[in-house]
């Protein structure tokens, strides 16, 4: 693929995934579902083009998303869980070979993600979690026990949607980014 294709589809991939992170303003259930699909978009730009124009294309998803989304625990969930958890899951899948160690780190660099996500959320942008701390510890640990079901279902549908890409939509791609 030729670097002015590469352009092309990075910049294509990064405004549809700016464009569903705006979705946001619809309603405040989507601040959690919202990055997640964003991110999948992702997969894309691993599959075609590689590792560093998805880092390349990732970050200039979470700069505008910081910049341009009002619902910045959204835009923080984007940039420091959601978002570059399909190519660390492609690179790490493709250097370590034993299963547990890699659940291990994926379940580690998650939890690590999440309580720092949730730690900038709260003291750089003010975002009040009393409601997870008001029911006690029991509804912060459900918290967390569910954003890791997220996880593996996240983890899931990465794989499945990229043999759903590989086997359906990729010659397409290929064929328009020439």
């Amino acid at each position: 693929m030729r670097e002015s294709s590469k352009a092309a589809l990075g910049g294509i991939i990064a405004a549809l995934s700016v464009s569903i992170m705006l979705l946001t303003y619809l309603s405040p259930v989507l601040v959690y579902t919202v990055p997640v699909i964003a991110g999948l978009l992702l997969l894309v730009i691993v599959n075609e083009i590689g590792y560093h124009w998805a880092i390349g294309t990732y970050t200039a998803i979470s700069l505008l998303s910081l910049f341009m989304i009002a619902d910045k625990e959204a835009a923080v969930f984007y940039v420091m869980l959601f978002g570059y958890y399909p190519i660390l899951k492609f690179f790490i899948t493709a250097k370590i070979r034993n299963r547990f160690l890699l659940f291990f780190i994926k379940l580690l660099v998650f939890n690590a993600a999440l309580f720092l996500s949730l730690a900038v959320c709260s003291f750089v942008f003010h975002i009040d979690y009393s409601e997870l701390t008001s029911g006690g510890k029991i509804f912060s640990a459900v918290f967390v026990v569910l954003m890791n079901l997220v996880l593996f279902i996240y983890d899931f549908l990465i794989g499945s949607l990229t043999v759903l890409y590989r086997v359906k939509i990729q010659k397409r791609i290929r064929k328009l980014f020439r």
